[in-house]
């Protein structure tokens, strides 16, 4: 993973770590290596660099976004991996650690079904990360259409520092839940989980198969 200038307020160490991570993957880089290598939250189960960027993401964890929505660490790994499948490059052309300290994303119930705002955030111990985040993406085919877009992208971690919901926002607009926008909500999530799994039943978690 190539260094990225993060603008914004200034990072913890523990912060800085968990953003270079989230940003290898959005470099299509998972197995990469780190800017900032992990050092007390480092893992004796790791067995690659693929393995360091999830690192932070707890088993239960969610990824949420306009298209996709992933339940589990294994869940997301696949919906990461499968990305050079889609993108020849993608680039961070901006990143800005907001101010932020509370969050305001839906709840949604992960695979064990508890809210992830009941468990991590700063309401129960955790705290949060919020990015002002710039890709650049190049898709694979004989056009290379490209395509540049700026996310927010939420990360509430739990009082023991690993990520528990990662919800990226388009141009910065809310994402639709089920539980939250009606008939037509609960019809788009349906879909956003199926999609998910169909990803996940294509791609490996490890990113050597991909």
């Amino acid at each position: 993973m190539t260094s990225t200038n993060i603008t914004g307020r200034q990072p913890s160490a523990s912060e800085q770590t968990i953003i270079n991570e989230v940003l290898s993957l959005y470099q299509i880089n998972p197995t990469g290596e780190l800017v900032s290598m992990l050092s007390q939250y480092q893992s004796p189960q790791l067995t690659s660099p693929a393995d360091e960027s999830y690192s932070h993401y707890h088993p239960t964890a969610i990824f949420h976004d306009p298209v996709s929505i992933a339940k589990g660490k294994e869940s997301i790994m696949s919906q990461f991996n499968g990305m050079p499948k889609l993108f020849s490059s993608s680039a961070t052309q901006k990143c800005e650690l907001l101010p932020t300290t509370t969050s305001s994303i839906a709840p949604i119930d992960n695979s064990d079904g508890i809210p992830t705002t009941s468990v991590a955030g700063p309401e129960n111990g955790g705290s949060v990360i919020v990015l002002d985040l710039t890709q650049h993406y190049v898709f694979k085919g004989d056009k290379t259409p490209e395509k540049t877009l700026n996310s927010k992208v939420t990360l509430l971690l739990d009082k023991d520092g690993f990520i528990r919901h990662h919800e990226e926002e388009w141009d910065h607009e809310p994402n639709k839940t089920g539980e939250h926008s009606g008939f037509m909500g609960k019809l788009q999530e349906w879909r956003k989980k199926v999609d998910a799994k169909l990803v996940e039943a294509g791609v490996s978690s490890d990113p050597k198969k991909v």
